[in-house]
């Protein structure tokens, strides 16, 4: 049996022979955390010239332990994948040699310690600098006085998140080199392996959304958990982000790449540190033990082969070929908006193309770029099947319908309605503003007095049937309007389902939901407002001049109070019909940006539009007057200085199908005074309407009032109004 010693040296020698390596490790690691951290805090000193040192140091606070694993540097994230798929290939690519295998097999060591050998090099190669490159860059940051103990824990876990990211990488390319019989196959099963998960999951939930028109899914669902501690790539941003921020009682990481790159791959909520830390644990334990298995298993014949188990080549092909010929499908096919049947046939075609791909590189035979039939035919009918159960919907998706009495209760989701209302959290990235309402999955907008929403669920059901949802998508049209619905069945589980529905019907049901005061208050932006954050109320007229109304702290909050009155007893269809004569907006001054922004811009002043003012808002009108402010609800035609008229129409040779075409606008000065005052009449307050869907007369205007600089846009009331 190896002595210890003797142990030892083997590793030192594996270190040795690749010492290159371990200099390119050394000197990257280097350069992307320690010289970049310290380019990064100057730079920070000298951007945010504003700030005081106190409110510097706790920018700084908050991400540097980002900087130390890649969460906040591209260039680390890429180097800890570069690394770890480095030290794999170099420490394990004898098994590609039959010469150095037979020379390595022969040597007095087992498999398991021929292995580990290898394995712990690669590990040191990577771990001594950069950990040393850590301890450095910790040391330059006390330099500059910001590091607290609070700081330093965090530093401790950022580190640790580094190093299983790189294990993640580490391990996923062990096995693809174990699983391979050549680098090349090696390095392309790695990828394989490492993007698996992902591709599979974008897949499983978008590709239903291309042939399932009421195609939606929920949150916390079972898959959802399962793909983010099943795909590698999930787990290794999952990993960066936590580790980093954990801590951070806001969305501190919001903008850093590994924020991006998760929301890229699925947009989901990150998890507890404990919970990934022991995720992660138990995914590279289950990898290093199946990577050591295999080895123990691998015939040393296999060397210079495709795969090193060939009985596996089948299997690998079908399981490769199926996702990623429709992976290419829906990006080649759905690019242009052609509809599915690109998507079919880029598909088909690409599984055909994918399969004679893989024979090749098991081959290197162009004469056997169809000799796994089996596997080929499989493969095309595994891609047609899925395709035809989508594009003919033979599980009857979209027209499935509840039984009432089956349901606990429900909830409405009308997408046109957030083109009217602004939440505070919309405008301002500070978590601590109350959230606008989640009228999907908040608990407490679900209607246990569902009637309403049952019905117009069921209108969106027959629009299904009879394909209007399609031409609706094809066509926007103002008689109809997109909604959400979330069936919540009595045995504990939700069902989402997308429809088009008729405009008035979605009116009708809304004004029925908002009978209730309470959903009127969910719904209403106005009653998630803090007063105490409130430091202006700005008024804009049909002049479109918004002006800050001079008022006490009282005063502002009696018009306030004054609005969430009028909001909870207007009829909700005057939102609707009616126009708007003015517009309140809420100034919230000062409100700190998340920690990636601040070390550049600490500052920033909020702007609330959208609180429209209407005929019937009697408290709030007369209050206004009260404070001496008149609403103006007509323009001064001896206001105007030029007024430019502007016509849209469609040419008499425009397309009558669905193809998107724009129209022609003509363009004219308008400088007769009746003409004016005729055109003037006939001009609104620009808003939008709770269901979006504004009815245009194909004329708008920009004028110029005396005495301003700029020119305002206008939209013409139609003549029949």
């Amino acid at each position: 049996m190896t002595s210890k010693i003797s142990y030892s040296k083997f590793i030192k020698e594996d270190i040795r022979h690749r010492g290159w390596l371990a200099v390119l490790s050394a000197v990257l690691l280097l350069l992307c955390v320690t010289v970049s951290t310290i380019l990064f805090v100057e730079a920070s000193f000298s951007n945010n010239t504003q700030a005081g040192p106190d409110e510097q140091f706790d920018l700084l606070r908050n991400v540097f332990p980002a900087l130390l694993n890649g969460s906040y540097n591209l260039f680390l994230t890429v180097l800890l994948l570069l690394l770890g798929a480095l030290c794999a290939v170099t420490g394990f690519a004898y098994l590609h040699s039959r010469e150095r295998t037979d020379f390595y097999h022969s040597l007095p060591l087992s498999r398991k310690q021929l292995f580990f050998i290898s394995y712990l090099s690669g590990l040191v190669i990577f771990l001594v600098p950069y950990l040393a490159a850590c301890v450095l860059t910790i040391l330059a940051g006390s330099g500059y006085g910001f590091l607290t103990i609070s700081v330093l824990g965090r530093c401790g876990i950022s580190m640790l998140g580094g190093t299983l990211a790189f294990l993640l990488v580490y391990h996923i390319t062990i096995l693809a080199m174990m699983l391979t019989g050549k680098v090349v196959t090696g390095i392309l099963a790695a990828a394989s392996l490492f993007f698996y998960g992902s591709i599979t999951g974008a897949l499983a939930a978008d590709l239903p959304s291309f042939f399932l028109s009421t195609y939606c899914t929920g949150k916390e669902r079972v898959w959802d958990h399962l793909y983010d501690f099943l795909s590698s790539l999930s787990m290794f941003t999952q990993i960066l982000g936590v580790t980093a921020y954990h801590e951070a009682q806001d969305d501190g990481y919001i903008f850093s790449f590994s924020y991006f790159l998760r929301r890229l791959v699925r947009p989901s909520d990150t998890y507890s540190i404990p919970v990934i830390l022991v995720v992660t644990a138990v995914f590279l334990a289950a990898l290093l033990l199946l990577t050591l298995l295999l080895y123990q298993k691998r015939p040393s014949e296999a060397a210079e082969n495709a795969l090193a188990f060939p009985r596996t080549a089948p299997y690998i092909k079908v399981l490769i070929s199926i996702p990623t010929a429709l992976c290419i499908g829906v990006l080649a096919g759905s690019m242009y908006g052609s509809g599915t049947k690109w998507i079919i046939l880029l598909s088909l075609l690409a599984v055909v193309l994918l399969c004679g791909l893989i024979e090749f590189i098991y081959n290197m035979d162009v004469r056997r770029l169809f000799a796994g039939k089996y596997s080929t035919l499989i493969s095309v009918l595994g891609v047609a099947g899925i395709l035809c159960v989508l594009q003919l919907d033979l599980f009857g998706y979209n027209t499935w319908f509840p039984e009432e009495n089956s349901l606990e209760s429900m909830s409405l989701d009308i997408s046109q309605m957030y083109g009217y209302f602004t939440y505070p959290n919309t405008a301002a990235l500070n978590a601590a503003y109350s959230p606008s309402p989640d009228f999907l999955y908040g608990k407490k907008y679900q209607q246990k007095d569902f009637a309403p929403i049952y019905t117009l669920a069921r209108e969106g059901v027959e629009n299904t049937r009879n394909g209007i949802d399609k031409l609706v998508s094809q066509k926007p049209s103002e008689d109809y309007v997109n909604i959400t619905v979330r069936y919540n069945r009595k045995l504990g589980y939700s069902v989402y389902r997308r429809y088009a529905v008729s405009t008035d019907l979605a009116l009708e049901t809304l004004t029925a939901l908002c009978g209730e005061e309470s959903y009127r208050k969910q719904l209403f932006p106005i009653f998630y407002m803090d007063y105490d954050a409130v430091s202006a109320v700005r008024l804009t007229d049909i002049y479109l001049e918004p002006k800050v109304l001079d008022l006490t702290r009282s005063e502002r909050d009696a018009l306030l109070d004054a609005y969430k009155k009028d909001v909870l007893n207007v009829d909700i269809k005057e939102l609707q019909y009616e126009t708007p004569i003015g517009e309140l907006s809420i100034n919230i001054p000062e409100i700190p940006l998340s920690a990636s922004l601040q070390v550049y811009n600490s500052k920033s002043n909020i702007t609330l539009p959208g609180f429209y003012l209407y005929e019937s808002y009697e408290n709030s009108l007369s209050l206004l007057e009260e404070y001496g402010y008149t609403i103006r609800r007509k323009l001064d035609p001896d206001d105007v200085e030029q007024f430019k008229l502007m016509e849209s129409y469609y040419t008499a040779d425009a397309s009558a199908d669905d193809t998107f075409t724009l129209p022609e606008t003509n363009e004219r000065i308008v400088t007769d005074p009746d003409e004016i005052a005729d055109f003037v009449s006939r001009i609104s307050y620009t808003s939008s309407r709770i269901l979006g869907n504004v009815p245009v007369s194909g004329q708008s205007a920009e004028i110029l009032l005396k005495g301003s600089k700029d020119s305002s846009y206008y939209s013409m009331i139609l003549q029949d109004e």
